[in-house]
């Protein structure tokens, strides 16, 4: 009897651990998520970060289309605005070209949008749309921004917290905007395979394969 009492009890011991491991892994998905979406806040730090995609030296964290970036190193990696560039004087032709169109350069993967030079894609089709404004009269846009979606009252889409009217930069913004989201779900487990892994190479750590570009 004494043995099956025992029994009962270890049983119940771990009935117990595993719904406590799986509250905690359920809370650290779910904080994950949190961490990463975009939220209203009322910090003057991200206030400021945001339409820049800048950094909060308050909360210690970057912004990149709304999504938060707890790593000062990704998001220095990232570089997520433009750079002032004499065009005339980039030696890639094809640069040159598509810099007079605020188009992509596939060859050295840069983009240019009014004049200003982006080193990565995410940033290019970001930069052709418009960052929201702090206050966003229109319900349907509200219910939209800090996600990806369209706003059926104005015919818009967002990608994160950038509006766009074009439906291709919309949705080519969009598959750079879930190729972060991966990022910064890897960014928890190894800093190396998240930026590898973002600009297109294995990690040398984990031996993650490079996020697929574009992400649909």
């Amino acid at each position: 009897m004494c043995g099956v009492r025992r029994l009962s009890l270890i049983g119940n011991d771990l009935t117990a651990w595993l719904l406590i491991l799986i509250f905690l892994l359920s809370g650290c998905q779910l904080g994950s998520e949190r961490s990463f979406q975009y939220v209203e806040t009322d910090c003057a730090g991200c206030i400021e970060a945001l339409p820049t995609n800048g950094w909060c030296d308050l909360c210690s964290h970057g912004l990149v289309a709304g999504l938060i970036v707890p790593s000062r190193e990704f998001h220095d990696a990232l570089d997520a605005h433009g750079h002032e560039v004499d065009t005339e004087t980039i030696l890639c032709n094809l640069c040159r070209e598509v810099a007079r169109e605020d188009q992509f350069c596939p060859r050295c993967r840069h983009g240019f949008v009014a004049g200003q030079l982006y080193f990565s894609e995410l940033t290019w089709a970001l930069a052709r749309g418009e960052s929201a404004p702090p206050d966003i009269r229109c319900s349907g846009c509200r219910e939209q921004v800090g996600g990806l979606g369209r706003c059926a009252p104005c015919s818009t889409y967002w990608v994160g917290t950038v509006r766009f009217i074009s439906t291709e930069d919309a949705d080519r913004a969009a598959g750079q905007y879930r190729r972060l989201q991966v990022a910064l779900e890897r960014l928890s487990r190894c800093s190396e395979c998240a930026i590898a892994g973002f600009f297109g190479y294995p990690c040398r750590f984990c031996s993650s394969e490079p996020i697929p570009n574009p992400l649909q």
